[in-house]
């Protein structure tokens, strides 16, 4: 990161120029929805009329959130609180959209309740294993959808100039995003030792700061969230990894996108425990 001062602050006004401007939020993330709808439509056949609506927020302390309403429909909300940027429009629209949330739910409704009549799968434990899975895959779909390569090609075509960002930054932008991602586990370590009472709110702030290169309004919000829903964090790359490895481990090196997709698609549409995703 150019500049001087700590990483933290050249990395937050690195990220700065990446906005997307509050009037262009909607068509941008349109925008994203539709290319991870096309990406998952090649792959994965859902019912008929399945939809969802999304609405936009505010005073939350999550990013996005996926409501499923039964009869192959969803709400998904997201929180405008904080600026959003480009990779976001992606990652929320894979993430609770397709192939993320949305087809799970769908594919659980589908295949379990309706087909075999599993009445006990119309409802889902929130705190649950059942979370680890859903917040994993839907994490592992944004990759399965779009790898690197083929998401800076959407995103320098598609999104980029939609919010009004030079596309020629692109692929410095994501791969600077590639090497952020590695730093994820800093925010469990955060919400361990907060929740343990090892650590105060500021500190539990300052840590996510520091280690997860977090803005200070976004690590407010993040410890929000240990407040509201404790250790489920552990769900988003804790479940991503598991869900990941388990793909490779059916699908081996040298798979097919096609096969990749199969089995991801069967592990969405079958009742799983995390257990059964770790390797044997």
């Amino acid at each position: 990161m150019p500049g001087a001062g700590p990483l933290a602050d050249r990395y937050q006004k690195f990220r700065s120029e990446f906005v997307i401007p509050a009037n262009r939020v909607d068509p941008v993330f349109k925008a994203a929805i539709a290319g991870c709808q096309a990406r998952t439509a090649g792959y994965i056949q859902l019912p008929v009329g399945e939809s969802f609506t999304v609405e936009y927020v505010r005073g939350k302390s999550w990013s996005a959130y996926n409501w499923y309403q039964g009869g192959y429909r969803s709400l998904i909300q997201v929180n405008t609180d904080l600026p959003i940027y480009i990779d976001r429009a992606l990652d929320l629209a894979c993430h609770e959209g397709y192939p993320g949330h949305h087809v799970y739910n769908v594919l659980l409704e589908q295949q379990l309740v309706r087909n075999r009549g599993w009445t006990e799968f119309s409802v889902y434990p929130l705190f649950s294993p059942q979370s680890l899975i859903a917040e994993g895959s839907a994490n592992y779909g944004i990759r399965i959808a779009f790898p690197q390569a083929e998401r800076v090609a959407f995103e320098r075509d598609t999104l980029f100039p939609l919010a009004g960002l030079d596309p020629a930054r692109a692929a410095e932008y994501y791969q600077v995003m590639e090497l952020v991602q590695q730093l994820g586990y800093a925010g469990n370590e955060a919400a361990r030792r907060y929740l343990n009472g090892e650590i105060d709110r500021k500190a539990a702030a300052d840590w996510l700061v520091r280690y997860a290169l977090m803005s200070p309004q976004a690590a407010e919000q993040r410890v929000r969230f240990f407040d509201q829903y404790r250790s489920y964090v552990i769900n988003y790359n804790l479940g991503q990894d598991l869900v990941r490895e388990y793909v490779a481990a059916r699908a081996g090196r040298s798979a097919t996108p096609e096969e990749r997709w199969r089995i991801f698609r069967e592990l969405l549409a079958s009742p799983r425990l995390p257990s059964d995703l770790r390797a044997r």
